[in-house]
């Protein structure tokens, strides 16, 4: 009998689940078929209310479309033509204005449809906030096409001034870059003011609230300010560019620069240890740029022997001779050959002159060693010869010699 009540409760609880069951199924179908109901009525009754827009908004379309073609066309025929006849910064703002241009028109033509079909009547509030709302939509979508028109020509006008720097020495390519940058994000920056100030924002409060954050930073980030100072006065003051040899005086930096960054400049040494400078350092010192010079420097010293100093003023005239004769010495610059230092054992004379101008340092090494060849051979001519490093120890008396027995 227990297990029969137990049987008896277990299905009345699974009749009165299926019951519940089928109830929430019968509610869930009402709900939707309900859902559904209202929708078809608001769409019929959006659709009877707005019979009179439709061919309002096909005709904005169909002009939409055609402004849309001519305009493109004429503006790709104008881009053409002046690329042709060499104005070819004017046909490239030209054909940055294309695309921005047909948005511009499309954004016109679809908010013009959606507020005649949104705003039938004037007397409802809620239609006409939705209209105002579209109007600042189309605002915001217009200044942000407007920020793109802008960059995109800024880009095309980096790729133009690009290629001229590789080119020619007249641009440097880096600098180009650092400025293409900072322009377009001052644009996009300016567009996003714009906008804020459009929809009502209080940009007081915000400008504020900026240059306080920006005098905070500028004493926590001061050395990562001043790097990015430096990198600056670089791009722009140009004191030396990709490829030059430099060396930093105070710092005893010298090599080959790789790359010159906002933040540091990547030099790689005479070594090839790369070399990782931060831009700051090029303020505080002296840069020596040695792929700058036009012409190269020859200097190097010789010491007779005291034995030789009779031959002195000849060695002296038949190197300055041969310095004035040589192809690859300028003879108009520096030329100087003069005996200039009575040395611990030997007559020094310094020769000093200039290569003409466009020598590389290979260059000016070899001619170095030709001309110190030549100045050998000078010497032995006259009979003289270079000094060796000796002593002379004077003993005040006779040297005692003794035997060890």
């Amino acid at each position: 009998m227990r297990i029969q009540r137990m049987l008896g409760t277990v299905c009345g609880i699974m009749m009165n689940t299926e019951h519940n069951a089928t109830a929430t199924n019968a509610t869930a179908d009402m709900d939707f078929s309900g859902s559904v109901t209202a929708a078809h009525e608001w769409f019929m009754n959006f659709i009877q209310t707005r019979q009179s827009v439709f061919i309002p908004c096909l005709v904005v379309i169909g002009l939409a479309l055609i402004i849309n073609i001519v305009v493109g066309w004429i503006l790709r025929r104008y881009s053409s033509r002046m690329n042709q006849d060499g104005f070819q910064w004017t046909g490239i703002i030209a054909s940055s204005l294309s695309a921005p241009v047909g948005w511009v028109i499309w954004v016109m033509a679809v908010t013009m449809i959606i507020r005649m079909l949104v705003a039938p009547d004037p007397k409802d509030p809620e239609s006409a906030l939705m209209a105002e709302r579209i109007s600042d939509v189309r605002l915001g979508v217009i200044i942000a096409l407007l920020a793109w028109f802008l960059s995109r020509t800024i880009r095309r006008f980096e790729r133009k001034f690009s290629t001229i720097a590789r080119q020619s020495d007249r641009l440097d390519l880096t600098a180009v870059h650092a400025v293409s940058n900072f322009v377009v994000v001052f644009i996009w920056l300016l567009a996003l003011l714009i906008a804020a100030q459009s929809y009502g924002m209080n940009m007081s409060a915000i400008l504020t609230l900026g240059g306080a954050s920006a005098f905070a930073l500028s004493f926590a980030f001061q050395d990562v300010f001043k790097n990015i100072f430096g990198g600056i006065m670089i791009l722009f003051s140009r004191p030396f560019r990709v490829g030059d040899g430099i060396s930093l005086t105070d710092k005893s930096l010298s090599g080959e620069v790789e790359r010159i960054g906002i933040y540091q400049t990547r030099m790689r040494g005479w070594d090839k240890i790369p070399i990782i400078i931060p831009n700051s350092l090029f303020l505080t010192n002296a840069i020596r740029n040695l792929s700058g010079a036009t012409q190269r420097r020859i200097e190097f010293v010789i010491g007779l022997r005291y034995q030789d100093f009779h031959e002195v003023n000849a060695v002296v005239s038949d190197v300055e001779s041969m310095l004035k004769t040589h192809d690859s010495i300028d003879d108009t610059g520096l030329l100087r050959v003069v005996f200039n230092n009575y040395g611990g054992s030997s007559l020094d004379i310094a020769i000093v002159c200039m290569s003409q101008p466009g020598a590389s340092l290979g260059e000016a090494a070899a001619l170095k060693q030709e001309l110190m060849m030549k100045t050998g051979e000078i010497v032995s001519k006259h009979g003289a010869d270079f000094a060796f490093p000796t002593q002379t120890i004077d003993l005040p008396g006779p040297v005692e010699v003794k035997s060890v027995s």
